[in-house]
């Protein structure tokens, strides 16, 4: 919210944004001479100027582009000691920016071109070349392509003058002829600087005439030297009845040239950009795989948003393909051939559709990583998702990025100037190609959220969580965001370049990064939004602001206006906001999931400690007889119960030993509640009733008390210790097993053997027989007999009474024999059981 420290940020702001104006005149490529003209006034010209030089566009295409001289400048600054800055270059007319329009036969190109240079020379037939102010500096043909040019007449002193003079504009009275062989080295030359006229340069061109002037006086405002190359040409007419023959010229180039100029822009050679191009890939590289594995980590863990992740994915995807679609329909597709034009679109499409993927799963990695870390206004982007706009910490986060921004600004221009540099813009690799654009404002803000967004969620948001997730010292962990920041940033998503080197860049974005890392570490994601789409459109904006042109001034215009309505919005809302007090805590569907299942996997543990301590601890210990059983979930809770229960005479000796195994229909917990419901009938009854009356009785109950679906198999022995009677009833369960005399088989006990809880009424029936010393008696659940091994096979039925034969039960007491048969059971199923397993070992 706004406190005293919130003052403080927007007067630092405030100040940014002083310093920024005041500093601009010795920073900005563009200061004292913003771009004058639009691409429609300029093509307008181009089709008058085509006129004048005998031909028509009508059949031909024209792509103009905005070229920024950076080398040139460079060049001037190396020879004159950086005597001027771009604000009085730009004064003086040095040309350090210029309108370029390239004129080809539409649908010509055949092959995938994003070059203008590689167009014309492969394509283009003119080129004509526009000064800031509007004065065609550069003629130039094609000489592998069919000149278009073609000045009727037969004196070529005239048609240079009418060209230079009358069609070009130039007051040729300022300036002193020179005949196309005069020896133009030979003009004496003062101390080189913007106002000393240096040597005239001859045409590119082997062929033609030459005609050359020098500039008469102190004009400094006008170019240095004219050079205008003609050709003679004859052309021949012919139809049905006529012959005709006109005599007249064509132009090969001209050349309007100040000191220290090159002729050819195109040809300058930039600066050596292998190191920044290692950089780019290494840094590319880095966060993309960073991105893509933590993002698709969380994916499979669960932790996703996908109406969020999907949003990224097509809103940045269908922005990056979009601001590449409308560049290339302003720019090269008019020049292709369907089919190149088709390849054209698929791939920008397959590119926007990657970054878009990039953005989906770094948005997702980095949610996630601020989720776990408690990432400032986390709460205010939850509810923007829930579409509550009109919100108090909304409107404050808006506020507070504002001032961050001028912060930023100011601090930028500062280290700029400090470095002695200075900025221009480089919004695509194309170079600055907004004033291209037939719709600016829109592909403007598309270059500026798409780039917004991909640095401050990825490049700062994302990489301060991952080092923190890294590194645990949370002061360590800031100066290795800041310093991992400034790196990504320099070379990746950039709308504003520097004439530096990439070492001095990196120093401008470290001590941006300085303040926008603090900034998110205090304020939050979307202060930083803020405020890096603010300095963004700011610096994109600076070569359209005084323009006298008003299709080029609206621009900056109009910029200006989305900011500031976005400001007034974000005052109101922190005036009349609703705070997220009222509105609740957010919590995202997949934390309710993980919170589901750890309440059920709570309920489930609760359950298991329940079902086990239902069943007897240790096994009960009397003279005459040694028992022991366990009981073996497949899940973590099962349908299968046992007990045994000891019944003592009025002197409190030990009168009968009962025992009972139980098998509920299905897994988990749905078997694991009836399993209990029945213990507790069993339970109540076992000292004193028999096996038949016990499962008699508790019948009815659990009919009427389990769905249909559920029904238990039940088998129950009581041994009297007086008599050594056995008394078994079985209810649907498994068969028993006797062995005596080392001989196992099974017990067949009287009917009905239906399972408990099919009806509600049954009689069962108890088989009464007298154990010798030496016999074992073993009770079991079928979980034994179904195990399955790796290939399918079950253990079988018959080969439990197998299993109890080879076991020495002679020898053995009743606990080795209950661990010798659960190991049996264990490796031949590999420890993966199907079903619950439950066994009692009775040995008397």
């Amino acid at each position: 919210m706004i406190n005293r420290n919130s003052y403080i940020l927007i007067l630092l702001g405030i100040l940014g944004f002083t310093g920024f104006v005041f500093l601009r005149p010795y920073t900005d490529f563009y200061a004292g001479e913003p771009i004058s003209e639009s691409r429609n006034e300029v093509e307008s010209k181009v089709a008058q100027l085509s006129q004048a030089f005998g031909f028509s566009t009508d059949s031909l295409e024209i792509f103009t582009s905005r070229k920024q001289h950076v080398r040139y400048f460079d060049a001037i600054n190396d020879t004159l000691n950086g005597e001027f800055s771009a604000y009085e270059l730009n004064q003086r007319e040095r040309n350090l920016q210029s309108w370029v329009s390239e004129i080809g036969k539409k649908g010509a190109v055949n092959e995938t071109i994003i070059n203008p240079g590689a167009l014309f020379e492969s394509y283009g037939r003119f080129k004509m070349r526009f000064s800031n102010s509007g004065k065609i500096t550069r003629l130039s043909s094609n000489e592998f392509a069919p000149n278009p040019t073609f000045l009727k007449g037969s004196s070529p002193i005239e048609i240079a003058e009418t060209v230079v003079g009358n069609i070009l504009g130039y007051d040729l009275s300022m300036y002193k002829f020179l005949s196309s062989d005069e020896d133009t080295s030979s003009i004496d030359q003062e101390e080189l600087n913007p106002e000393t006229p240096n040597q005239v340069s001859n045409s590119s061109f082997s062929s033609g005439l030459v005609f050359n002037w020098i500039r008469k006086g102190d004009n400094f405002e006008l170019p240095n030297t004219l050079s205008l190359n003609l050709e003679s040409v004859i052309k021949e007419y012919e139809d049905e009845n006529t012959f005709s023959t006109e005599f007249g010229y064509q132009i090969n180039s001209f050349i309007a040239k100040n000191e220290l100029e090159p002729e050819n822009f195109d040809a300058v050679v930039t600066r050596q950009a292998s190191t920044f191009t290692f950089v780019f890939f290494g840094c590319l590289i880095l966060i993309v795989a960073c991105a893509f594995t933590v993002g698709i980590k969380n994916i499979f863990r669960g932790k996703v948003e996908w109406r969020r992740a999907l949003f990224m994915f097509a809103t940045v995807g269908l922005g990056v393909y979009g601001w590449q679609a409308m560049y290339a329909m302003s720019s090269f597709m008019p020049f292709y051939e369907n089919t190149v034009l088709l390849g054209a679109a698929i791939n920008s499409l397959v590119f926007g559709l990657a970054v878009g993927l990039y953005m989906a799963l770094a948005y997702v990695a980095w949610e996630a990583l601020a989720r776990s870390q408690k990432h400032a206004q986390l709460d205010v982007i939850d509810a923007l998702w829930q579409r509550k706009f009109f919100v108090r910490e909304t409107g404050s986060g808006l506020m507070h990025g504002f001032a961050l921004s001028g912060i930023i600004i100011g601090l930028f221009s500062l280290m700029v100037s400090v470095l002695d540099l200075y900025f221009l813009q480089a919004d695509s690799q194309f170079g600055f190609t907004e004033p291209s654009n037939e719709l600016q404002l829109l592909t403007m803000n598309m270059s500026s959220w798409t780039t917004t967004w991909l640095v401050v969620f990825v490049q700062i948001g994302f990489v301060y969580g991952l080092v923190h997730h890294w590194v645990r010292n949370k002061w360590f962990a800031l100066i290795i965001s800041i310093l991992s920041s400034a790196l990504f940033i320099s070379v990746l998503g950039r709308l504003i370049a520097t004439n530096g080197e990439f070492f001095q860049d990196y120093i401008i974005f470290l001590v941006v990064s300085v303040v926008t890392i603090i900034g998110y570490r205090v304020y939050g994601i979307l202060t930083v939004l803020t405020a890096w789409w603010v300095f963004a459109v700011v610096y994109m904006i600076t070569p359209y602001w005084s323009s006298p042109s008003i299709e080029v001034a609206y621009i900056s215009w109009a910029q200006a206006g989305i900011i500031l309505v976005t400001l007034i919005y974000g005052l109101i809302s922190y005036r009349l906001g609703t705070p997220l007090s009222e509105i609740g805590d957010y919590v995202p569907e997949y934390e309710e999931k993980i919170s589901q299942h750890l309440r059920v996997e709570r309920e489930i543990e609760i359950a298991r400690e329940s079902q086990y301590k239902l069943m007897p601890v240790k096994p009960p210990q009397a003279e005459g007889f040694d028992v022991h059983g366990f009981f073996l979930p497949s899940f973590e809770v099962g349908g299968d119960y046992f007990d045994y229960v000891l019944s003592e005479n009025g002197d409190g000796s030990a009168k009968a030993l009962t025992m009972v195994v139980v098998d509920v229909s299905g897994k988990a917990m749905r078997a694991a509640m009836p399993a209990i419901f029945t213990s507790g009938l069993l339970l109540s009854r076992m000292k004193e009733d028999s096996p038949a009356e016990i499962l008699s009785e508790v019948c009815e109950p659990i009919y009427s008390r389990t769905d249909k679906r559920t029904f238990i198999t039940c088998a129950m022995a009581r041994y009297d210790l007086a008599s050594k009677m056995l008394s078994v009833a079985n209810a649907g369960h498994c068969k028993p097993i006797l062995k005596r005399n080392g001989k196992a088989d099974f017990i067949q006990t009287p009917d009905p053997k239906l399972p408990l809880g099919i009806k509600p009424d049954v009689k069962y029936q108890n088989l009464e027989f007298k154990l010798k010393k030496g016999d074992f008696f073993l009770l079991y659940s079928d979980g034994l007999p179904e195990a399955a091994n790796e290939k399918g096979e079950w253990f079988g039925f018959d080969e439990v009474p197998a299993l109890v034969e080879r076991i020495d039960t002679d020898n053995l007491s009743a606990n080795e024999i209950a661990q010798e048969i659960k190991r049996t059971v264990q490796k031949f199923s590999n420890y993966q059981l199907a079903d619950d397993t439950t066994v009692i070992c009775l040995k008397v």
